[in-house]
């Protein structure tokens, strides 16, 4: 009985916040999403953090100068976090041939990416700052666009604009599953946005550099400074907004276990940064982002601890019951008449699978609506099946793990 109502009151929240999801999507069609032009071009930043990355910060280099913007306006500079291969090589021998800015800083120890960028920031002199992490490529015409919500008038307290980030490499399986994940990010982020509740940046976000540097730069050390310098501009009531004209793709782990700590440190992140600014937490200054979004996020995490412990205890009082009856029974049970379909489907508990067919149904729709907005076609295939079916018991698995960690004082690493 417990277990049922669970489900019904999870999946009435879940249906709530689908259909709102659908409503606020409806909804964006009819804004105006004409951007203003460009009059002049402002200088900016580009700060790439790197470490390790020799295979493929040439590629990222390539990519940032192929902008549809004048190279005159971009000052790069890199900064390397004592990387242990031979990314120093590598750099020194493509910029020493290239006839674009290119700054090259060498760490002397290892700060992570939080510090990697605060390098960056000090030596900074453009009006923005492109966050542009080592393993990534953009739209030609994707750094103009973000450029222009800033010019927008009103836009006037925006701090920080990110793209629509898929993935670059899906030959894999495993990449293949995670693309499903970055794409619905894209469209709840984009959501979001047209909620103002987005709350985070990602890897490759574009500030203004003055508000940056107001505000401290950002935290090093955090396992997650992306999410946190998001946190703490809208903190300090700052806008984020979401660049719709244009996206980046990022290389994502193709390994189970690189995949597995990648999110184990996501989630890390977001358990130790919602603490850090918990008063934002049902805080009516904050709007729909303090009264809604941010104790809905905290809520879904509390389920998921529960959902742990009660499906648990479920399946251990399941296997529990099972062995009993075979050790009563005997070998009886292998006398057991199958059921007809009809009869399995009148056994079929209803109470339980009707209000998960309807959240399953939702987010068929919103799953497919996310692919439309990004201009990819869904195919309904294995690495999808697996996301929607089993995947979601890993990521439990991952948040409990995050949770061992974070509370027990592990080592953060980058």
């Amino acid at each position: 009985m417990l277990f049922e109502i669970y489900i019904w009151i999870i999946s009435f929240i879940s249906t709530f916040v689908a259909i709102l999801w659908i409503i606020l999507n409806f909804a964006t069609k009819y804004y105006d999403k004409k951007l203003p032009d460009l009059k002049t071009f402002p200088n900016i930043t580009v700060a790439v953090p790197v470490w390790n990355e020799e295979k493929a910060v040439i590629q990222t280099l390539k990519s940032i100068f192929s902008q549809d913007y004048p190279t005159n306006n971009l000052e790069v500079i890199v900064v390397d976090d004592k990387s242990k291969d031979n990314t120093i090589k590598v750099l020194n021998n493509f910029i020493s041939k290239s006839k674009f800015k290119i700054k090259l800083i060498k760490h002397n120890q290892n700060l992570g990416k939080g510090g990697a960028l605060n390098t960056a920031l000090k030596e900074a002199t453009g009006e923005y700052f492109w966050v542009y992490d080592a393993d990534s490529v953009s739209d030609k015409n994707l750094l103009k666009n973000m450029v222009k919500y800033f010019y927008d008038k009103n836009n006037s307290d925006v701090a920080a604009v990110v793209a629509i980030t898929l993935i670059k490499n899906k030959g894999n399986f495993i990449a293949r599953m995670q693309n499903l994940e970055y794409v619905m990010a894209a469209f709840v982020r984009k959501l979001l946005g047209t909620a103002d509740t987005l709350h985070i940046t990602n890897a490759l976000s574009l500030f203004r550099t003055s508000i940056l540097k107001k505000i401290g730069g950002f935290d090093v050390g955090n396992l997650t400074e992306d999410f946190e310098i998001a946190m703490r501009l809208r903190y300090n009531d700052y806008r984020i907004v979401m660049c719709e004209h244009g996206n980046f793709r990022t290389q994502v782990p193709t390994k189970i276990k690189t995949m597995w700590m990648q999110r184990v440190r996501w989630f890390r992140g977001f358990m130790y940064n919602n603490l850090k600014y918990k008063k934002m937490i049902l805080n009516k200054n904050y709007g729909l982002l303090g009264m809604f979004q941010i104790p809905l996020e905290v809520f879904v995490l509390l389920c998921v601890f529960f959902s742990i412990g009660l499906f648990g205890y479920h399946i251990v009082t399941l296997f529990l019951d099972l062995a009993f009856k075979i050790y009563i029974m005997k070998l009886a049970f292998l006398e057991f008449d199958f059921p007809t379909l009809l009869q399995f489907i009148l056994n079929l508990n209803w109470n339980l699978l009707f209000p998960s067919l309807v959240v399953l149904f939702l987010g068929l729709y919103l799953y497919l609506a996310a692919h439309k907005y990004v201009g990819e076609k869904w195919k309904f295939y294995i690495p999808s099946l697996i996301y929607i079916f089993i995947y979601p018991l890993f990521r439990s698995m991952q948040w409990l793990h995050a949770f061992i960690l974070e509370f027990s004082g592990a080592e953060k690493k980058w």
